[in-house]
C-alpha cells in the first residue's frame, strides 16, 4: 500500500500488484486494525483482493470502515496467505480525517451483508 496524494483532511492510497514478504512463515495479508483518526473508503478496481476473499468484495465494490471500527482480513485469510509471494490486487483507498456522511446513493447500494462477512453469519444471525 502506498500513499500517493495528500490533501486538506484526506489522503489517497493505492494497493497495486506486488511482491509480498515471501518468507515461508510470513503472513503477508494486512493485520486487523482500527483507524481511530479517519474513515476509510476502498474502491476495489482490479485483480483479486487476497485479504477479503469470501467477503463478497469483488471488482467494482466499495467498502466503508468508519473511524474506530476494527476491520481486517476475512477468516482464513491469514492461513491462506502463508507462503504467498505475490498479490495481484488493485484498489484505491481514501482516508478522511473528518467523519463522512452517507448520502442517498451510498445507502441505496448497501447490500446489508458486508458487516457480517467476518462472522460467517448473515445479517439475521443465520449461517451465510
Amino acid at each position: 500500500m502506498h500513499q500517493v496524494f495528500e490533501g486538506n483532511g484526506f489522503v489517497i492510497c493505492n494497493f497495486v500488484p506486488r511482491k509480498v514478504d515471501y518468507h515461508p512463515l510470513s503472513i503477508p495479508v494486512p493485520y486487523y486494525h482500527s483507524n481511530v483518526d479517519s474513515d476509510e473508503v476502498m474502491f476495489y478496481c482490479g485483480g483479486d483482493y487476497e485479504a477479503r476473499k469470501g467477503s463478497g468484495i469483488g471488482q467494482g465494490s466499495v467498502s466503508l470502515h468508519p473511524g474506530g471500527h476494527t476491520h481486517g482480513p476475512q477468516p482464513g485469510a491469514y492461513e491462506r496467505s502463508i507462503g504467498a509471494g505475490f498479490f495481484d490486487e488493485l484498489a484505491v483507498m481514501v482516508d478522511t480525517f473528518r467523519p463522512l456522511d452517507l448520502a442517498e446513493g451510498g445507502l441505496a447500494t448497501d447490500d446489508g451483508r458486508y458487516a457480517w462477512s467476518w462472522s460467517g453469519r448473515g445479517p439475521q444471525g443465520d449461517l451465510a
